[in-house]
């Protein structure tokens, strides 16, 4: 099996059963987006045709791949389990490689017309992609294309330094600063967030990687509060907006202001240094009210686009 680098298109081969013909219609469909997007794929529907050797192709095409999509379906399973047909053919190339620690990265089992919740138990504890539910197509493929091109790995931060080691003569202040910073940030893609605007220079981080915004927030009138967009590229703001806009809709908000004052139950929109979009509503602004202090509460979606 080929190590992926940097200076080709991904080799991807494709192993599945031919459980009925919308089956093997699903799997077109996602064999042709990936090639859409520039994976190479070796699939059999395009390249075995009449009168070839299929065990050759089953070898070559396994060999010749940077990485195996095993489509889980309960026929796949059963006959992975009992090798059986091709799929038992392929399954004893995979489990060859999966023998050598250099493959054993390279196998991704997807969860498709599974509905046993099994996948063959040569995969062990390997993690797998489920896309048994439609609706979640576009989110599990996101998902797998990330993994074929190594992207999921920029969604980890970076390593930061320890804060006990500090070289700063206020060490104490320091490490109370650079510990109190896990109270204001939010890894996760879309949530909800409360926190006091009054802290932290009024910033709060969302999301990771290439997908972090630093919101930024400052006092303003009875009910609203203003934004601005000195952490980030750009902020949009348009008032008829009261949920989440669809992607194409977030081309009619406004980007030409450095702030903006941000009402209650409005939505601002955020463009990062990556040119990727987080939508913010606000929910609840709260000054100076009991034990409240400065409090502001927000939900958050960040947009997975290509």
């Amino acid at each position: 099996m080929e190590k992926l680098t940097d200076n080709i298109s991904p080799k991807v081969f494709i192993s599945y059963s031919h459980d009925s013909g919308e089956h093997k219609d699903w799997v077109l469909k996602l064999a042709t987006d990936l090639q859409h997007h520039g994976v190479n794929v070796i699939l059999d529907q395009w390249d075995v045709r009449l009168g070839d050797d299929l065990p050759f192709f089953m070898e070559q095409g396994l060999s010749s791949s940077n990485l195996v999509l095993c489509i889980c379906s309960d026929a796949y399973t059963e006959k992975a389990n009992a090798n059986k047909g091709g799929v038992g053919y392929e399954k004893k190339i995979i489990t060859a490689d999966l023998m050598t620690k250099s493959s054993a990265n390279y196998i991704i089992p997807i969860k498709r017309n599974n509905k046993i919740d099994k996948i063959p138990t040569f995969f062990g504890a390997t993690l797998y992609i489920d896309f048994n539910d439609d609706s979640k197509y576009f989110d599990n493929y996101r998902t797998l294309l990330a993994r074929i091109y190594n992207e999921d790995i920029k969604l980890k931060p970076a390593l930061g330094n320890n804060p006990f080691k500090t070289k700063e003569l206020s060490s104490k202040i320091s490490l109370g600063l650079s510990l109190g910073t896990v109270n204001f940030q939010d890894p996760a893609l879309s949530g909800k967030v409360s926190f006091d605007y009054s802290k932290n220079d009024g910033d709060f981080l969302i999301g990771n990687g290439e997908y972090a915004f630093t919101t930024h927030w400052s006092t303003a009138g009875m009910g609203c509060i203003y934004c601005y967009r000195d952490k980030v590229r750009r902020i949009g703001y348009n008032p008829s907006f009261k949920d989440f806009p669809s992607r194409d809709s977030i081309t009619k908000f406004d980007f030409s202001s450095r702030c903006r004052t941000i009402n209650e139950g409005q939505i601002v929109i955020l463009e990062n240094q990556n040119n990727k979009f987080a939508a913010i509503k606000v929910t609840k602004i709260f000054k100076n009210v009991n034990d409240f202090g400065h409090l502001l509460n927000f939900e958050y979606q960040i947009y997975r686009d290509f």
